[in-house]
């Protein structure tokens, strides 16, 4: 008897693929065509569809600006702020130099500017209104300046020593550090 459940469920299965075959190939007798002809189907065309745009608002962040220009290899810059009103430039042409600003308040202006070679720049300012510019040329300086609150500082490092600057002279001289290093040494 088992013998017989097999061969039945072989011709079952053998079946079943007959007709799998058959769907397969769209060519299997339908109810609704004549009899003894295939059935064929037509492609169903997709109506347009009229679709209302939706306006979407883009994300506005706080007013501030972050601007790194490098030009060198191995240079490295980065920028932390937390407020609004903050705006922060780095400006590196050389190798190997490196920038950090870091602003916790609102309404201040950081500038690191460095021409030359292996230069290193941190301005961190916390509190409010607070402008500092740095400006570094040649190889191997280093400066650190922080500030706590309404305050203003201009530094220019370089071979020939460092110097206070008015802080206004990043801004005024369009943030280039060439323009800057020029002022700056008529300050001298």
């Amino acid at each position: 008897m088992s013998s017989l459940r097999f061969k039945l469920a072989a011709v079952a299965l053998i079946s079943a693929l007959g007709a799998s075959a058959a769907h397969a190939q769209n060519s299997y007798p339908s109810l609704f065509a004549k009899q003894n002809k295939p059935a064929r189907t037509e492609p169903v065309r997709a109506q347009p569809v009229h679709v209302e745009p939706v306006r979407i608002e883009p994300v506005r962040a706080a007013p501030g600006r972050v601007v790194i220009q490098q030009e060198g290899r191995g240079n490295g810059a980065a920028v932390g702020q937390n407020g609004p009103r903050n705006n922060a430039a780095i400006t590196q042409r050389g190798a190997g130099n490196t920038g950090q600003i870091s602003q916790d308040g609102a309404n201040n202006s950081a500038g690191v500017y460095q021409i030359g070679r292996n230069n290193s720049g941190t301005i961190t300012q916390t509190g409010a209104n607070n402008v500092a510019c740095l400006l570094q040329v040649g190889r191997n300086n280093t400066a650190t300046v922080t500030q706590t609150g309404g305050q203003s500082v201009g530094v220019v490092q370089s071979p020939r020593g460092t110097w206070e600057i008015p802080a206004a002279y990043c801004g005024l001289h369009g943030r280039d550090p060439e323009n800057i290093r020029r002022a700056a040494l008529v300050m001298r």
